[in-house]
């Protein structure tokens, strides 16, 4: 009696297919930057070369889809929506700060990856924009921006009588603070130096009596 199957898998959407490649290539394309091949990028999906190139325009293009698709910050606005509230604030701090210096660190390697090695067709436009996937880039940025500072400014308003500056103003401070350590970070990495990062709880103690009234002493 027929199974009704074929012994053949059916084939994936082309979104999933999409997604699926993304996904089996990111290790190679973490471990080789831009100089990965066609043939390696193949072979960690398991596809033919062909069929990379009926999914993706070019190399250049997967490469560069890839690493979009690494930066997701799906998982890093979530880590910090799960944060309690009614915490004290320096543990809502401590916790986004963890889940931050986590998030720019990967960040900022996977950018030092892309421009490892920078092509002619990877070098800005006039006035500094870039062609395809950099375009999304900036626009998913932007969009992920806006969502990361409201969880931060959700983490700090409970204490905003405590905070000496607008909350827009301390949301811009502890960002700089972690995007500075980390990227001098990966920097040093680049540059094959030993790498310094400041400690999430040196951050964390800095940025707070930084931006804190003192504490009234009472008798």
């Amino acid at each position: 009696m027929p199974s009704g199957r074929s012994g053949r898998a059916a084939p994936l959407p082309p979104d999933e297919r999409r997604l699926a490649i993304l996904r089996a290539v990111l290790p190679v394309v973490r471990a080789r930057g831009t100089d990965v091949t066609t043939r390696e990028l193949a072979e960690a999906a398991q596809v033919a070369e062909g069929t990379l190139f009926r999914v993706f325009d070019d190399k250049d293009s997967l490469v560069r889809e890839a690493i979009a698709a690494a930066l997701d910050s799906a998982e890093f606005v979530a880590a910090l929506a799960a944060i309690d509230v009614d915490l004290p604030i320096e543990q809502r701090v401590a916790a986004a700060v963890q889940a931050g210096v986590a998030r720019m660190g990967d960040f900022a390697l996977w950018m030092s990856t892309f421009h490892r090695h920078p092509r002619d067709g990877d070098r800005p436009r006039r006035g500094g924009a870039h062609a395809g996937p950099h375009e999304g880039w900036a626009q998913r940025r932007e969009a992920t921006q806006v969502l990361v500072r409201a969880q931060l400014r959700r983490l700090l308003e409970p204490d905003a009588d405590r905070i000496r500056f607008p909350i827009d103003s301390a949301i811009l401070l502890l960002e700089a603070m972690l995007m500075g350590t980390v990227v001098q970070s990966a920097g040093r990495f680049r540059l094959g130096l030993s790498t310094t990062e400041a400690a999430p709880d040196l951050v964390v103690d800095f940025f707070l009596h930084g931006v804190l009234h003192p504490v009234p002493v009472t008798s």
